[in-house]
């Protein structure tokens, strides 16, 4: 078993491929790793009800979550919904119930509610009764054995990596969660997104770290996108709706996974020769993946949930198991991405920092190392409404911007020769100590937190230390400020001027940071930045002596550039300086926090919506394929039993909403001869024990459906024995 990485990952991205089927669900932790979160005591759920035959909203059904004492009607849309559900753990299992005039019952058991967290139900009301339920844990060697090693792992010969997201998705729908090829079906074309996210709940616990959802939305969409692209695994599909491939269920969806599902739409995973999309497999633990051949292709989900807590993220998590394998964006935004803060003042997360002094050594700093000539420094930001208190600053001879919410700080501690940008009471506050000493804090007029982006620049005067800043174009302010050299000194020694802190206060001294207080002294009081950084541009010139058009495009370097972030990355960590070819001025992003940041966006001021995905190409023209069986018509029946521990899955619904309930043989009849005796209970003790362990015989054997084979069936066969 190849080891499995501890700490950051080294920069770079490669990443790649994946086996389906259930994972096991496993409790919320206590305590997140990564950083400290606020965990709730309550959940909610929301959903439609719509007629199955025609889709229509059907209006005035009545909703029932009687374990919670819930009733609701839905209103002209069909939509439902309850919020502030107090929840005694983590994940609690559920009944809702669905009834309308002129429609069969609706019923979902044992869905779970969970957190922090909605559960999304889609209902399809029909003429016949339907009972789903959703089936409890699965263990780890519950998985399927196929498809393995040489063809699920060959290369195909065609170029996939310019393939648009496919629009649709063949299925299989069996509506039973098991892989059973002999089950009657029937094919039907889904939205390939919805797919996705009707899938990615029952393939990965959404509990778990963000980062490990993530990880798990690209293993979803990767594993499925791979088989349309060579015209399907199956003769008439792609995939099946089972363990057979991934999960399907149409009924059950949560905002957590739809929110990672959406989050990564824009990416995908090729091989590393950058020409074939990567299958991606994967199953509970990684030692499963090795057991079934499958190394390099295959992800340990559990192993991804802890790689989450230990602060890698969801492109990182990716490289851990999907050797060699490039994450590409399908359609590169015309704005291109930035990145969007959430004002953690703590743990020197939730910002980016750029190095403008090595302090082992008296070499002078980069470029970007400004404040020994004239400097402009200018950027585009989109600061929400409410998202930033700090208050207007006093502004004048002090160095009250740094009461503001930060923007940008290249702060010395308890030093001169600084300066730096903040957020206070909407307007900007520029503020620069001179090398003497001397403070002062120029407040802009204008208001910038109204959830629109504004193009900021503001300018020092070396001569003199005049201070100016624009807003659109426009001159917001201007001051006489403190002259003199503020560039970061090369001889700079924190240890010894560092005072009675040590070096921990000093740490970040030669470092220009990007939406935070750099020293995260004092959170109540140095508060960081809450919204959108992008396109910051420094120069060792003054580029604006008057009025001008706000740029229409994104920064150019020119002679007077010395440091260019472009935030076009998309994922991962490494911000490149654009200021001249593999600029020398890289950014660090440090991501996490409370909520974690600073996140990937591809909110910009140029934003351009992405296109509608075209058709799903037919590799093989074969669109009417004949099916390897008579297809039968949706409505099925199947047993509200589940399968024994052997095979057990996990969150996922048993049947679809078409499906009637089981009529099959009396409960307790194990022997299937028509009646419940000694023979039955023998069978039923036996089972338990494990001395019978045929899979027909346990699934009948699980008299109380709960998954499980225990003392509780036995009790309930004997009982059973003796009403006769």
């Amino acid at each position: 078993m190849r080891p499995l990485v501890r700490g950051r990952l080294g920069r770079g991205l490669a990443v790649g491929a994946g086996v389906v089927a259930l994972m096991l669900l496993g409790s919320r932790p206590s305590l997140a790793r990564a950083a400290p979160s606020l965990q709730g005591t309550t959940g909610a759920v929301q959903g439609t009800v719509q007629d199955a035959a025609t889709g229509m909203p059907v209006a005035g059904a009545i909703v029932r979550a009687p374990a919670f004492s819930l009733q609701t009607t839905t209103d002209a849309a069909g939509r439902f919904g309850w919020s502030g559900i107090a929840l005694a753990s983590d994940a609690v299992p559920a009944v809702v119930e669905v009834t309308a005039d002129g429609y069969g019952a609706w019923r979902i058991e044992d869905v779970r509610l969970r957190v922090d967290d909605t559960l999304i139900l889609d209902v399809a009301l029909g003429p016949e009764p339907v009972t789903i339920v959703v089936p409890g844990e699965r263990p780890a060697d519950g998985w399927p054995t196929f498809p393995l090693g040489g063809a699920a792992l060959s290369v195909p010969l065609d170029d996939q990596s310019q393939l648009p997201l496919p629009s649709t998705i063949r299925v299989r729908v069996t509506g039973y969660p098991y892989c059973d090829t002999s089950r009657p079906y029937t094919v039907q074309t889904i939205d390939f997104k919805e797919y996705a996210k009707h899938v990615l709940p029952n393939e990965w616990v959404n509990s778990w770290p963000t980062e490990s959802v993530r990880a798990g939305a690209m293993a979803v969409k990767m594993y499925a996108w791979s088989y349309i692209a060579v015209g399907g695994k199956w003769p008439d599909a792609d995939v099946y709706d089972s363990t057979c491939d991934q999960v399907y269920n149409p009924a059950v969806s949560y905002a957590s996974t739809n929110a990672a599902v959406d989050y990564t739409w824009n990416w995908r995973l090729l091989r590393s020769d950058g020409l074939h999309l990567f299958r991606t497999y994967y199953r509970a633990y990684e030692y499963q993946c090795d057991d079934a051949g499958l190394s390099g292709y295959c992800m340990g989900q559990y192993e991804s949930r802890d790689l989450a807590y230990d602060l890698f993220t969801w492109d990182e998590i990716l490289a851990v198991f999907y050797t060699g394998s490039k994450l590409t964006p399908v359609w590169m935004p015309p704005g291109g991405f930035s990145l969007r803060y959430y004002g953690n003042g703590y743990g020197d997360l939730d910002r980016v920092k750029v190095a403008i002094d090595d302090p082992a050594t008296t070499l002078p700093g980069p470029p970007s190392d400004v404040g020994s000539t004239d400097f402009t420094l200018e950027w585009w930001m989109k600061a929400p409404a409410g998202e930033n208190p700090a208050p207007r600053p006093a502004c004048g001879a002090d160095d009250s911007w740094r009461r503001g919410n930060v923007i940008i700080d290249r702060d010395r501690f308890n030093q001169n020769g600084d300066y730096g940008v903040s957020l206070g009471g909407g307007r900007i506050a520029f503020g620069v100590t001179g090398s003497d000493g001397t403070q002062r804090t120029l407040c802009g007029s204008t208001s910038l937190a109204d959830g629109a982006w504004h193009h900021v620049a503001v300018q020092r005067r070396l001569s003199d230390g005049w201070l100016s800043i624009y807003v659109d174009g426009a001159l917001d302010a201007e001051i006489d400020g403190p002259d003199g050299n503020i560039a970061y000194p090369d001889d700079a020694t924190p240890l010894s001027l560092c005072g009675s802190g040590g070096t921990s206060l000093c740490a970040n001294d030669p470092y220009l940071v990007f939406g935070a207080e750099k020293h995260d002294q004092l959170r109540s009081t140095y508060l960081s930045y809450h919204g959108w950084l992008d396109e910051i541009r420094l120069s060792n010139t003054l580029r604006y002596a008057g009025a001008f058009t706000r740029p229409a495009a994104r920064f150019a370097t020119d002679a007077g550039t010395v440091g260019l972030w472009h935030f076009d990355e998309g994922y991962g960590n490494v911000i490149h300086d654009d200021s001249v070819p593999n600029g020398p001025s890289l950014g660090d992003r440090n991501y996490g926090g409370v909520t974690n940041g600073p996140e990937w966006s591809d909110d910009s001021v140029w934003y351009v919506p992405p296109p509608t995905p075209s058709p799903t190409p037919t590799i093989n023209p074969t669109a009417t394929r004949t099916p390897t069986r008579t297809l039968t018509p949706t409505v099925t029946r199947t047993p509200t039993i589940t399968p024994t521990a052997t095979i057990t899955p996990t969150v996922t619904a048993t049947p679809t909403a078409t499906r009637t309930p089981w009529t099959g043989p009396r409960p307790g009849d194990i022997n299937l001869d028509a009646q419940v005796d000694v023979v039955d209970v023998q069978l039923c003790v036996n089972v338990f024990l494990g001395t019978v362990t045929d899979p027909d015989t346990v699934l009948r054997a699980d008299v109380n459906a709960d998954g499980t084979v225990d003392v509780l069936d036995v009790q309930q066969t004997v009982n059973l024995f003796m009403e006769g």
